[in-house]
C-alpha cells in the first residue's frame, strides 16, 4: 500500500509486532454457510493486556490484528491466501482489569470456501505506548498491517448444510376440493443441525400450514403432507425448511403454484395441531397424543366439543386405519393415551359439518422399539 503526499509516493509504515500470551481460543460456527457468505466469530484471552494505572484509568497495551486462511499448506510454489479479520479492540477502563482480557472478532466465510482441517487463525500485537502526562492517550502509530504473526488456533470447518431433492406432489397444485399435497426432501446434516420448522407458506398473505419436523429412520429423508382446502389462496406458494446450526438460522425454500377450478366455498375453515410424546417408545409403553382444534372465517377460534377421529398407518403400508374417537373440551384441546404396537404414523381428522370444512392434522411418526 502507498500513501501519497504532495505527489510523492511514501511507503506505508507496518506495525512492529511483539509476541503476546494468548489462551482459550475459540472459533464459533465452524461450517461453510449454505448462503453466499456469512461470518465466523472468534475469541481468546490475552494476558497482561493493560498498562499500569495512569490517572483514574488503565489503558490497553496492544492493538491486535488478526487474519485467517482456509487452507494453510505452505510449500514450494504454494501461495497461502490470507484474509483479514475484524477485531474489537480493547478500550480504556476505570475498573482494574484481570490477569487476562477477552479479545473477540470475526471474519467472512464464503459459500465456495472448502471445508477441511487446515483453517488457521493468526494474530499480531502492535505495542501501544504507556500514557504519560505529555501523551495521556497514545495511539498505535502503524498505518499498515504488521509484518510478523503468531499462531492462535488451527481448526476444522465442516461442509454446508444441504436441503436437496425437494419435491411437491402434485405440482402444480389444483384445488378442486380438499386436496392432499405431499412434500419430500433430503436434508444432509454435517453436525449440530436441527430442523426447527417446516411450513407450506403463501408469502403474499402470510397464510401457512405447519408441517412436522420428524425425519425418517435414515435421519435425512423428509416426508409430510397437508390437506389444502379450496379456501387456500391461489398463486405462488413455497415450502420452507428452517434449520438451526450453532448460533445460525437458515431458511431453505422451494416454490410451487396453487390454482383453483371454482370459487372458494362459504364454509368456515378448520385446522388441527397434534403433538406426540414420546415419539420413541418401548413396546408395551404408552404415548400421549394431544393438540388443539380450531375453526374460523376471518380469524381462528377454538372448535369447542368437537369429536375428532384418530387414524394410524403402519410404516411401509399405504392405508390409514381408524383407531378411535377423541373429544375436544371447551378450549378445543384434546388428548389420548395409547400403547402403539408397531412403527407408524398417527393423524387426527375433523369431519365436516354444514358450516365448517373438514381437516387433518400433520401426521407424526412413532418409533416402537
Amino acid at each position: 500500500m502507498a500513501l501519497f503526499a504532495s505527489g510523492v509516493a511514501i511507503a506505508a509504515s507496518p506495525a512492529s509486532a511483539v509476541t503476546v500470551t494468548v489462551s482459550n481460543a475459540v472459533v464459533n460456527d465452524t461450517f461453510i454457510p449454505p448462503v453466499s457468505q456469512d461470518i465466523m466469530s472468534f475469541s481468546f484471552d490475552l494476558a497482561g493486556a493493560y498498562h499500569e494505572k495512569f490517572g483514574d484509568s488503565w489503558s490497553p497495551k496492544y492493538k491486535i490484528w488478526a487474519r485467517v486462511t482456509p487452507d494453510y499448506n505452505p510449500g514450494a510454489g504454494v501461495t497461502v491466501n490470507w484474509r483479514n479479520a475484524n477485531v474489537t479492540q480493547l478500550a480504556k477502563v476505570t475498573t482494574q482489569p484481570g490477569a487476562t482480557s477477552k479479545i473477540s472478532g470475526n471474519f467472512t466465510v464464503q459459500n465456495n470456501d472448502k471445508p477441511g482441517d487446515r483453517w488457521r487463525l493468526q494474530i499480531s500485537a502492535e505495542p501501544i505506548a504507556a500514557p504519560t502526562t505529555a501523551s495521556p492517550s497514545p495511539s498505535p502509530t502503524a498505518t499498515a498491517a504488521p509484518d510478523t504473526w503468531q499462531e492462535v488456533k488451527t481448526f476444522t470447518v465442516t461442509p454446508a448444510t444441504r436441503v436437496s431433492n425437494v419435491r411437491v406432489d402434485p405440482s402444480p397444485v389444483v384445488l378442486k376440493g380438499a386436496t392432499d399435497v405431499g412434500f419430500s426432501a433430503t436434508i444432509e446434516k454435517f453436525g449440530g443441525e436441527t430442523l426447527k420448522q417446516v411450513r407450506a407458506l403463501h408469502p403474499s398473505s402470510g397464510e401457512y400450514y405447519s408441517l412436522g419436523t420428524s425425519l425418517e429412520g435414515d435421519d435425512k429423508s423428509y416426508y409430510n403432507y397437508v390437506t389444502m382446502g379450496t379456501d387456500a389462496p391461489a398463486g405462488a406458494w413455497q415450502i420452507k425448511f428452517t434449520i438451526t446450526r450453532g448460533t445460525k438460522t437458515y431458511a431453505f425454500t422451494k416454490g410451487f403454484t396453487v390454482s383453483k377450478t371454482s370459487a372458494p366455498a362459504a364454509k368456515a375453515k378448520s385446522k388441527i395441531t397434534m403433538s406426540i410424546a414420546p415419539t420413541k417408545v418401548k413396546k408395551g409403553k404408552s404415548i400421549k397424543i394431544y393438540g388443539k382444534v380450531y375453526r374460523g372465517v376471518k380469524s381462528w377460534g377454538v372448535w369447542k366439543k368437537k369429536v375428532l377421529k384418530l387414524y394410524f398407518k403402519k410404516k411401509g403400508t399405504k392405508s390409514w386405519k381408524f383407531v378411535g374417537y377423541v373429544g375436544a373440551n371447551n378450549s378445543g384441546k384434546y388428548s389420548k393415551t395409547i400403547k402403539p404396537k408397531y412403527d407408524g404414523y398417527f393423524r387426527m381428522a375433523a369431519t365436516a359439518t354444514s358450516a365448517t370444512k373438514s381437516s387433518y392434522s400433520p401426521y407424526k411418526l412413532v418409533d416402537v422399539r
